[in-house]
């Protein structure tokens, strides 16, 4: 049988159904906004700090985030030389310890090595989960640590007191600090929130009253007491303590008083139930299994004992963090990335179940979840022919086949399987079929995208053309900073308009600065490019126009200079005072 050897060798063949996947994602691209070029600018500050205590941006401290990911991605761009690839490769521990704990914890509960698998193929490649291990960014680590504290907190709940339930205890410590140390509160109140909620549901209160609960908290204070430390030896360590754990932690949740640029209320404004109504998006491609899997667990969390303690726990490592989140202030999807570590468990034990006891349900949700694949399949050919029409390269249409034949092939095998009563390879054929199809679709539009993406080049004209003026930049956002940063240290003075108008500032700096001043401003909407035609034919496309430059030069604040624009990207224009000459 397919899965025999998983019982003993899962491990392997979870590594090799996600290494593709992983490899193409992290290591086959450029930075991609949002968040990479900010992130890869900041991990290229630390890996020339002299003192690494706090994460630098453009050379001021970073305090949105502790610094464990940049430490992680500094020593890989010193040890592998600077490039995307050599700041992402830590993103590939992070995800093979993620895939692996979610992994084991599903193995401890069912005991099953197929079981096991699929826990990590969901957790691994639910869209929004994989987006964040792929990601330039602390959240992967962040999952890395959840990852692993969710494991420690159910083997320690579930071991006899001694030594096997302070180990497993010590291992939901260490987890939670290497998620604290990643994105600060999130490590720590993932594991918890799945712990208490477990404990208050099955009323087990003595275990709030085992030492082996809080000897691991030692382990805590090894972690993160040495960089708390540094940090208050620094220049500004109070105003630096205040940021990380008053301003980046409560003031998400409510509005406090802080800087403009710490006040998170501000951005990525929440909604009433915006988690809950997406989640069916973030869990893509194995939401209908996941709705089958509540399904199941709205039964089976009611089974006393050890029993219903798996469906328990995999519950409490979802619903409530979704709930915490829901009340916030501030609210983006990769936010919700650990939760979906607990969705892995829930379709692991929902599958390990319904293999023996199936129901009208679980056949509709492996059906329609094939259906659901062949649909993102096609997807991705309609992008590759789009991309073939606007382009002429033959490739394109040479992908799209081959994504169309495996697709086929894959999907009906796991129809075959299924019939057979055979689910786990059932659902083996249908994650190849997905992986398949998003692994060929990448490698064809990658470099399409890194053109669309492609900020240091735009960076370096920016840079020859302002090296022998005096730039600055009208309230920039932190990625057009980190992109001139980014291995050029470009020289800059950012013009904030909190308390005065754009015609206010520019014209100030315009005068004491002289003819030689340049201004930087960041242009509405994205410059064309080859799509641009199709695009038209079929919904016509308004031409963005100049935004606040444009009202700058039309008030005689000042002139163009020069126009920046990536295909389909970002458009920069650099401006100078009134009677500068224009550059064609």
């Amino acid at each position: 049988m397919l899965f025999a050897p998983f019982t003993r060798r899962w491990t392997l063949w979870v590594i090799l159904a996600l290494a593709p996947v992983w490899l193409i994602a992290m290591l086959d691209r450029g930075l991609w906004t949002p968040d990479e070029p900010r992130e890869a600018a900041i991990a290229w500050r630390m890996s020339q700090q002299s003192d690494r205590t706090l994460p630098e941006l453009a050379g001021t401290p970073f305090l949105e985030k502790p610094p464990l990911s940049y430490w992680m991605s500094a020593g890989a761009l010193h040890l592998l030389g600077e490039s995307p690839g050599s700041a992402r490769t830590p993103n590939i521990l992070y995800a093979v310890i993620t895939a692996l704990a979610i992994g084991a914890l599903a193995f401890a509960m069912t005991g099953s090595g197929p079981a096991a698998s699929v826990a990590s193929l969901v957790a691994g490649t639910a869209i929004t989960a994989f987006r964040v291990a792929a990601w330039l960014a602390p959240d992967a680590c962040l999952l890395a640590g959840c990852a692993l504290a969710l494991l420690g907190a159910y083997l320690g709940y579930t071991a006899p007191a001694g030594r096997r339930k302070l180990l497993g205890y010590c291992l939901m410590h260490a987890g939670a600090a290497v998620g604290f140390m990643a994105k600060s509160a999130p490590g720590w109140l993932v594991p918890a929130l799945a712990l208490v909620t477990l404990i208050v549901w099955e009323r087990r209160w003595s275990e709030l009253r085992r030492w082996e609960l809080y000897a691991g908290l030692v382990l805590q204070v090894l972690i993160i007491g040495p960089w708390i430390l540094a940090v208050t030896r620094t220049a500004h360590g109070t105003d630096a303590l205040l940021a990380l754990f008053w301003h980046n932690i409560v003031g998400r949740f409510t509005k406090i008083a802080a800087p403009a640029a710490l006040d998170y209320t501000t951005g990525h404004r929440n909604s009433p139930g915006k988690y809950f109504r997406e989640l069916p998006v973030y869990l893509l491609p194995w939401t209908l299994l996941a709705a089958a899997a509540l399904r199941r667990a709205w039964d089976r969390v009611r089974l006393a004992g050890s029993a219903g303690t798996p469906w328990r726990f995999a519950i409490g490592a979802t619903l409530p963090f979704l709930l915490l989140l829901s009340i916030a202030s501030t609210a983006r999807d990769i936010y919700a990335a650990p939760a979906l570590l607990g969705f892995g468990l829930l379709v692991a034990l929902w599958m390990d179940d319904a293999r023996r006891q199936p129901t009208r349900i679980d056949g509709i949700a492996f059906r329609s979840t094939r259906w659901l694949v062949a649909f993102i399949a096609c997807v991705f050919v309609v992008v590759l022919c789009a991309l073939m029409a606007a382009s002429s390269h033959f490739m394109y249409a040479v992908t799209a086949v081959a994504i169309l034949a495996v697709s086929f092939i894959a999907l009906r095998q796991s129809a075959r399987a299924q019939g057979r009563g055979d689910l786990y390879r059932s659902f083996a054929w249908t994650y190849a079929a997905y992986a398949a199809a998003l692994c060929m679709t990448s490698l064809a539009i990658f470099p399409a995208l890194d053109r669309l993406y492609d900020l240091p080049q735009l960076a370096q004209r920016i840079h020859a053309d302002s090296e022998h003026n005096e730039l600055a930049l009208l309230a920039p956002d932190e990625t057009t900073i980190a992109m001139l940063d980014y291995r050029l240290r470009t020289r800059f003075t950012i013009l904030s308009t909190d308390d005065a108008t754009p015609e206010q500032v520019v014209s100030d700096w315009f005068n004491t600065r002289g003819s030689s001043a340049r201004v930087l401003v960041l242009l509405p909407g994205h410059g064309s490019g080859e799509l641009t035609p199709l695009l038209n034919r079929i919904h016509p496309v308004r031409e963005p126009d100049d935004g606040t430059a444009g009202t700058l030069t039309a008030e005689g604040v000042a002139s163009f200079v020069q126009r920046y624009d990536l295909p389909h990207g970002r458009r920069y224009a650099l401006l100078g005072p009134p009677a500068a000459p224009i550059r064609h």
